[in-house]
């Protein structure tokens, strides 16, 4: 099969033609929320039901749950391990190394949370690794804030989280901690009231299908995977060694590189199980640019972080409020090249593959008509190399691709063998060469100009041989007087 096209120097000349134009997303859409606009059907998987269209939808374009970061809380940067599982818990928890107290009992979002080789409460386990640590900048926590996919159902999403959290025990030896979180509503008034509604069962529905509703979320479901530094006894509770593998510069990134491989594997397991035909990749753009399966060019746009997102996020909910930060307009000029080269790049490869089911069609057929040329050849020269009458017979009745001339029936095999004797037999040292290109007079025979209503075809023969399929039929005309009179 031919390969892929390349997304090079062709790609960046038709996106600076068609501009970031060729793409016109809805106003309150943009970023990520419209990449999940992309995807905003339920359990429908990426590309829907329905055809979409390249130059528009982008159905080529990478899942926005393709998102899998690790993080690495530290001490060196003035953060706590015991204040990052209070927020992802969404409780109140005390640091008894700093005396700090953290309290995120009112954000909203929390739809689960579990541990994993701890029996404890979350406040001793995270305070119990932060005095496992002894120097000032020590690593106490790492967090993997993987998205997941909005065509999971919230059990398949907590099964799905639950799983990769003992897998990363039983791999690393790491004590656990989860917590799965709700997309962000683009009002916030209707989330916080809609938050206090859900202790009824009505409540609790009407905000879990909220969620899954693009027009009143951005369908950003995501988890928060905190494990230790440290290896946990599953009996005693006791802190071990570090996990040196995750630190080391040459076992750090294979280490890091299997724990997103695992958790690729486990999420598209889940799509599946589902019946959902979306997939997640977190493979890089250079490696899915070199593999054939996006375009060449694509960069990651600029993370934002919480206080600017915070920041953007106070700023869009004031009125006549028209101004951009710096970093929001390079996400969006970043966007806008990457949403062109991906519509360029989709429509070039459906053009390559269009192209290239042609050429395997035509080559097929050429290779049925060479097979069909030599069985008819076949096929003549048992019927011409025949000893006996009876042996021409069958190999005439046989025969699948002969021409058997119209006439009377009796004479039918005769006239069959007649016509095959009269062209010949082509020997089986020149069946190579029989082809149209090689035989004059069969190519003057299809270049010969006819007229269609006084030719005979040649299989329906001459002369007195003549058997019309057709008979023309006289028909007697109406009764009464039409013979034309003078006025």
């Amino acid at each position: 099969m031919a390969p892929e096209p390349a997304a090079g120097q062709l790609i960046s000349d038709i996106a600076r033609k068609n501009g970031p134009g060729v793409i016109d997303p809805p106003p309150d859409r943009q970023g990520r929320n419209y990449a999940n606009f992309v995807c905003s059907a339920p359990a429908a998987g990426f590309l829907g039901d329905a055809v979409l269209h390249p130059g528009h939808d982008l159905p080529g374009m990478i899942h926005p749950a393709s998102h899998c970061p690790l993080l690495v809380i530290s001490r060196g940067n003035g953060r706590s391990a015991v204040g990052a599982a209070a927020y992802i818990a969404r409780c109140d928890m005390a640091d008894t190394r700093t005396g700090r107290s953290f309290n995120y009992r009112a954000t909203t979002g929390l739809l689960a949370h579990c541990l994993v080789n701890w029996n404890g409460t979350a406040g001793d386990l995270w305070n119990a690794a932060e005095a496992a640590e002894k120097r000032s900048n020590a690593r106490v926590a790492r967090e993997l804030r993987p998205a997941l996919p909005a065509e999971l159902p919230h059990d398949e999403q907590r099964r799905l989280v639950h799983g990769f959290s003992l897998w990363l025990r039983d791999k690393f030896g790491v004590a656990v901690h989860y917590a799965l979180h709700a997309p962000s509503f683009h009002d916030k008034a209707e989330e916080r009231r809609m938050w206090r509604e859900r202790t009824s069962d009505q409540g609790n529905d009407a905000y879990l299908a909220a969620l899954t509703d693009p027009a009143q979320t951005n369908l950003n479901f995501h988890a928060h995977i905190l494990f230790t530094t440290r290896r946990v006894d599953r009996e005693t509770g006791a802190f071990g060694e570090k996990t040196r593998e995750l630190d080391d510069r040459k076992s750090g990134p294979e280490n890091l590189l299997a724990i997103r491989q695992e958790w690729e594997k486990r999420t598209n397991a889940a799509l599946a199980r589902t019946g959902s035909r979306a997939r997640i990749d977190l493979r890089s753009y250079d490696e899915m640019a070199a593999a054939g399966d996006a375009p060449a060019g694509i960069v990651a746009q600029p993370h934002m972080g919480p206080r600017v997102t915070a920041n953007e996020r106070k700023r869009a909910s004031e009125k006549n409020s028209t101004s951009k930060s710096r970093i929001v307009a390079a996400r969006e000029g970043v966007k806008a090249d990457n949403d062109a080269r991906w519509s360029c790049w989709v429509q070039l490869r459906a053009l390559h593959r269009e192209k290239a089911r042609l050429e395997e069609s035509a080559r097929i057929a050429e290779e049925r008509e060479r097979a069909r040329r030599q069985r008819a050849e076949d096929e003549k020269r048992r019927i011409a190399e025949a000893e006996s009458a009876a042996e021409q017979r069958q190999a005439v009745e046989d025969a699948t691709t002969l021409e058997v001339p119209r006439g009377d029936k009796d004479n039918i095999y005769a006239q069959a063998i007649a016509a095959v004797m009269s062209e010949g037999v082509i020997a089986p040292n020149d069946q190579d060469n029989s082809g149209y290109e090689n035989e004059p007079e069969a190519a003057e025979e299809f270049e010969k100009e006819i007229d269609p209503e006084t030719f005979t075809p040649p299989d329906l023969g001459e002369g007195n041989n003549f058997d019309p399929i057709v008979k023309p039929v006289k028909r007697k005309p109406p009764p009464g007087n039409f013979q034309r009179t003078r006025g």
